[in-house]
């Protein structure tokens, strides 16, 4: 028992200095915007003016760098998540946002799927997965590339992301040919995450290039340090953290 609680305590002190770090490299002035906008969402009872809110915020964006909306969105996802509300309302809308995204945005979020930090790895994995179900006029804009990313580099994702990759498929996707061929093909059936200093937890990638085609990773930070826990979907959640889009 006191091993699990230093351990605990060794993962918070962690999550307090990786928030702290990564504070210092979003811009802030642009998550007030969200935020604000966010909670003029959650107040809002009328669908309609709910989806007026959402467009204003859209064209206030429109001359932004939408890189970003990226590190917005994995910073909100990082530390501002719970059980009961695993994709808040801030992270939604960036979702939203994403309507915009060109292929070089969708880049940009592919290169951090390979960050040295896991958490901020995934987060951004589990966001190309969002994008993948943004429609415009019947039309999925981004899932083409988002499912070819995936299929092509799969087998380098650490074991974590597979995990949450798959089960984000399943739940959202498994009509479509190309996810269900990932699900089959990965063989993964429980949602089992393991954090722990003993394994590494880094990606590679398998046909994705950087933009100078190098993976700049010290040998140092490969392993990304977590405390050892192990997580499955028996906890008690009212909905998987992927289950976003029934809110």
């Amino acid at each position: 028992m006191e091993e699990n609680n230093n351990a605990l305590d060794g993962f918070l002190k962690i999550l307090k200095e990786q928030e702290e770090k990564t504070i210092n490299n979003i811009n802030q002035e642009l998550y007030a915007d969200i935020y604000k906008t966010a909670e003029i969402v959650d107040k809002t009872e009328n669908q309609i003016e709910v989806k007026e809110i959402k467009n204003k915020l859209i064209e206030k964006f429109k001359n932004i760098n939408l890189n970003q909306v990226t590190d917005l969105f994995i910073y909100n996802q990082m530390f501002f998540t719970s059980n009961e509300n695993p994709l808040p309302t801030p992270s939604i809308l960036c979702i939203n946002i994403g309507k915009m995204f060109t292929e070089q945005n969708l880049h940009y979020i592919a290169t951090k799927v390979y960050s040295n930090d896991e958490i901020e790895g995934g987060c951004a994995l589990s966001f190309l997965g969002y994008l993948a179900l943004l429609e415009n006029e019947g039309t999925y804009i981004h899932r083409d590339y988002v499912l070819s990313f995936i299929k092509d580099n799969f087998e380098g994702f650490s074991q974590n992301k597979k995990t949450e990759c798959v089960f984000q498929l399943k739940n959202y996707l498994s009509d479509d040919e190309i996810a269900q061929q990932i699900i089959n093909d990965s063989g993964i059936t429980e949602y089992i995450l393991t954090f722990s200093t003993e394994e590494d937890s880094s990606s590679r990638p398998i046909t994705f290039k950087f933009n100078n085609d190098k993976i700049e990773k010290s040998s140092e930070n490969l392993k990304t340090k977590k405390v050892e826990s192990k997580i499955n979907e028996k906890l008690e959640l009212k909905a998987p953290w992927w289950q976003f889009w029934k809110k």
